[in-house]
């Protein structure tokens, strides 16, 4: 995988697999905006990311927040020029049985994985569309979408 000249965001990257991605997207040569809703650990990756020689910024973005993930992608395309890919990759666990969610909590698992989905994609898209060259957008996805798990509704 090649990435030059390519800007991606992908969120919930200060930590795990978010994290991962936006590390070898920055080795495959994009500058990469690394989102998460705890802006000082998305600082800190960004940094690692420059440090290895890489083009990175950290974003604090709440992707539940209209208001923060349109601050956020401006940001982005104020400082690399476009966006080219996205990676919806902030989410949440809860690890219980379903009987004992809470409706606050499934709100919330609600509120990250689908509206955040929504909400980066609807604040990229006129970006891509402007660029005249398109975008990519990676909605991630636990293996618990489609294998059961007692205590992962």
């Amino acid at each position: 995988m090649k990435l030059p000249d390519k800007v991606a965001i992908v969120t919930g990257a200060a930590s795990g697999l978010g994290k991962a991605i936006a590390v070898r997207y920055a080795r495959e040569g994009a500058k990469v905006a690394v989102a998460d809703l705890n802006g000082e650990a998305a600082d800190a990756v960004a940094a690692e990311i420059r440090a290895a020689g890489g083009q990175a910024l950290g974003v604090a973005m709440d992707v539940t927040s209209e208001e923060a993930v349109n601050a956020g992608v401006a940001a982005i395309v104020a400082a690399f020029g476009g966006v080219d890919i996205l990676v919806s990759n902030a989410g949440i666990q809860i690890v219980h049985p379903l009987e004992e969610f809470s409706y606050a909590e499934w709100k919330t698992m609600l509120a990250i994985h689908v509206d955040g989905a929504f909400l980066t994609t609807k604040a990229c898209l006129p970006h891509m569309y402007r660029s005249g060259r398109g975008g990519a957008i990676i909605y991630m996805g636990s293996v618990h979408s489609k294998l059961a798990s007692m205590l992962k509704a």
